[in-house]
């Protein structure tokens, strides 16, 4: 029997979000890294494989819309679930998120249920 924990990347510019997050997906035996911009969570896509990805949209140095199209562009990346965290709810960010290959949208302030309902459609 295998012990390898699933491997999971929140990318987000609060601590405070990137934390709850973490401590819902550790409940479910992920393994986790936290990045604080999409230049940060490129580097560590490229160093390690991870099973799904969570990512704000609204980041500096490059928003979580260009790092989904970039991950879908990186090899082995293609159909890994990507959920995007958002503050603005409004149909236009679930559009183009859809659009751009996302599995689902999460909009801020989300839930211990929310979270749970993304991995749900994500296949975990």
């Amino acid at each position: 029997m295998s012990t390898t924990k699933k491997k999971a990347l929140i990318v987000d510019d609060l601590a405070g979000h990137r934390d709850a997050i973490r401590t819902s997906l550790h409940i479910r035996g992920f393994e986790v890294r936290a990045c604080e911009d999409g230049l940060q969570a490129l580097h560590a896509l490229e160093e390690q494989h991870f099973e799904i990805v969570f990512t704000d949209i609204e980041m500096p140095n490059m928003n979580g819309f260009e790092l989904l199209a970039r991950l879908r562009r990186l090899p082995g990346y293609e159909r890994v679930p990507v959920v995007i965290l958002s503050s603005l709810d409004a149909q236009a960010v679930r559009d183009k998120a859809h659009r751009l290959g996302a599995t689902a949208t999460l909009h801020k302030p989300y839930t211990n249920h929310d979270i749970l309902e993304a991995l749900r459609m994500a296949g975990f």
